[in-house]
Parts: structure tokens; sequence; C-alpha cells
């Protein structure tokens, strides 16, 4: 018998009306509630706090209907490609990810629902101080980027992570190393520059063949769902800290926009096993270790059982700008604020810089000369110091 793949398959979409005014109410994170955006009205709402459930992979399906539990529509860049589900009236003008005018609306079904949350943690107001912050403090940006940068939008934004659970069994063989010392005699130079033969003791290595089995169990193991982002930019404004995470409600998505994943399932899978075969054959080395001085590890089979899934969104504002036909993309993360991203960089500041740099070495220089100097001399120092900034730079 078949398990099915996700709880929500037949949840009925909600809509979520203001009491008061009957506008569509948003999801608040500075008060963790619904608030009305016209009247100011909040409405709390349950939050489930059961452990979300993790899926059988066996049984997972490569797409299934919208089972979002609000009313979900997807479009579809029509610059990069991304595909984006919005909830209720949500629109999108622009793409987070590309700064792309248009956006397309797709026939697409918008997928599995999510099992787990992380909510946002940071107000829309307090995502663009942190991006303008980030912003000033790019030196060498040109100053036509940093104005185009503080006009592009800012956008909220859930990206989908698969996490996964395994129980891993692994055969191994490799070599064990010990080590064993020789003695050798060894010509060398002495402090009268005359040579002499003395005898040292050289460490040597004795190889023995090792096999063994290992296992481990592995819990929540994180791969992003977003092929849009850089890795390393992905990584940059990380951690999230999954103790906050909740069960999946769609009172937390209304307002924001949610990446449709652009790696399904079994793509997820591919990519944690290579997680787990470098801690499996880590794990292999120290199980040699146990019993010897060194390890190779030369070859290494592993079986995963039990392994469960579960599709779970994690918050972030993106914002996008374009200059000179190039994209640059700046994250904040939605749960803690920590703030990265790109932005160009202008070769003639790197040149004042540089030139500045080489200045304040001149300055240096002559400072530490100065005792050497005539008072004139010094007098005339002090001046071209002055004049040039260097000295108010070194007594600040």
């Amino acid at each position: 018998m078949s398990e099915p793949s996700l709880g929500r398959i037949n949840q009925k979409s909600q809509t979520f009306t203001c009491p008061s005014c009957g506008g569509r109410m948003i999801f608040d994170p500075e008060s963790q509630q619904l608030k009305c955006p016209y009247c100011d009205r909040l409405k709390p709402f349950h939050v489930e706090k059961r452990t979300p459930n993790e899926y059988d992979i066996r049984y997972a399906p490569p797409v299934s209907d919208s089972a979002w539990g609000d009313e979900t529509h997807t479009v579809r860049c029509n610059g990069c490609g991304a595909e984006i589900i919005l909830t209720g009236e949500t629109t999108a003008d622009m793409c987070p990810f590309c700064g792309a005018p248009h956006v397309l609306a797709d026939q697409s079904k918008s997928g599995i629902a999510p099992e787990s949350l992380i909510s946002f943690r940071i107000t829309k107001h307090t995502a663009v101080q942190a991006f303008r912050k980030w912003l000033s403090k790019k030196l060498f940006a040109p100053s036509k980027a940093k104005k185009m940068a503080a006009l592009g939008q800012i956008t909220g934004l859930y990206l989908p992570h698969w996490t996964y659970d395994a129980r891993s069994t692994s055969h191994y063989t490799g070599r064990a190393g010990h080590y064993y010392y020789v003695t050798v005699e060894r010509v060398v130079t002495g402090p009268d520059g005359k040579k002499h033969t003395e005898k040292v003791q050289e460490q040597r290595i004795r190889w023995e063949p090792a096999s063994g089995v290992v296992s481990n169990s592995f819990d929540d193991i994180l791969v992003v769902g977003s092929e849009r982002l850089a890795p390393r930019m992905l990584s940059s404004v990380q951690p999230y800290h999954l103790s906050e995470l909740v069960q999946y409600a769609p009172e937390f998505i209304s307002g924001f926009c949610c990446e449709k994943p652009a790696i399904d399932v079994m793509k997820g899978w591919e990519k944690a096993q290579k997680t787990i075969d470098a801690e499996m054959a880590r794990l292999a080395e120290r199980d040699i270790l146990r019993h010897a001085d060194v390890a190779e590890v030369n070859h290494i089979s592993t079986e995963n059982e039990d392994v469960r899934y579960k599709l779970l969104l994690l918050p972030m504002y993106l914002s996008s700008f374009k200059y000179k036909d190039s994209v640059y993309q700046v994250l904040v993360n939605g749960q803690t604020g920590k703030t990265n991203g790109q932005s160009p960089v202008s070769p003639w500041r790197v040149l004042v810089a540089v030139l500045i740099g080489l200045l304040i070495l001149g300055g240096l220089y002559y400072l530490f000369m100065s005792e050497n100097l005539t008072e004139t001399e010094l007098y005339d120092l002090n001046q071209y110091l002055e004049v040039s900034g260097v000295l108010h730079f070194l007594r600040a």
C-alpha cells in the first residue's frame, strides 16, 4: 500500500478577509498575526505546534496538485524563467530574482505544499534599512549603481528547501598506516661551515589492508530547492535557526510570494546523498584511525534506508537591480536580518583608493624619517601632510 506524499491534498482554500473593512489581510512579521493593510486590524491565528510530517521517498511524486490551503496562482518570469507562487490577490510586477519588469501567468500547478516554515521575523521596512546600510558600505560601487539599487524593489520571498532523513550503512576498504622509525645517516653542514655525517631518526609508514562497516543516522539534511541564487551568496546570510520551525499554515504566506521548487524531491535527494557520502567517508577514515596512525579509504559502498523527506520554506528579502546589462542581487535574511549580496565595482574608485594608500605609506615613511630633518624641512613636511590630508588621517 502506497504512502500519500503530503497530507493536505484535499484541504480547501481559504481567504483571509478583514472583519472590519473587508480587505484581504496579510501576515505581519512584527506581531506574528494577520494584519489588514487598510485599517490595521490585527487577527491572531492558530499555529500548529506538532512535529512536521516527513514522507517516505519511495512514494514521492514528481508533481502534485496545489495543497497550499489558500488560493494560489503561479507566474513565470520571461527574463530568467523563475516560477513564483503568489497567494490571494498578491501580484508581481517585477521578478524578485532578476528585476525583469514583466511576469507572465503560468498554467502549471503550484506543486506540493510545504510541511513547515520559519515565518518572517523582520518587517520589510527593517529589511530596507539593512539593505541601505549594506549598500552604503560598498565604497567601490559606482554612485549611479547605488542610486539604481536604492530605487529597486525589495520583495519578501519564501525560498523552498527540502530536508532528508536517512539511516546509512557503509562498507569500506582501504589502508591503515603505522609509523615506525629507522636510523639513517645524513650529511649536514655545521656552524663552522664544515660538512659532517650524523645519524637521525627518519619516520616511515608501514601499510596494511583495512576494511570495515560504519553506520550513521542523518536528520534534516538541508537542500535548497532554488537554482536562481548562488550557493555562496545564500550561505553568506545563513544560518537560519531551525528551532523556530513551525507547522505550515497558509496565513504565514499571505501577502508574500514563494518560489516554486526548481528541483524536485529526487534531484534534491541526489544532492543530499553527496553530503551523506562525504560524512560516511569521514567516518570510515576515523574508524581506521582507531587502530592506526594514518588512514586511506580507497572504496566505499553506502546503502541508505528509511529515507524520508519534507518541504519547508525559509524567509528571505530579495532585491535585484540592473547596472550596465548585469543583474545584481542583495539578500536579507528574513529571520535574522543578516545581509549580503553583489555590487558592481568602479575601477576609478579602486585606483583612487590605491593612490591614497600609496600616499599614506609615503607620509608614514617621511614621519619616521622626520627626526633626521632640520626644523625648516620638518615644517615643510607638516605643511605637505596637512594639505594632502594624510596628517589628519594619521591623527584620527
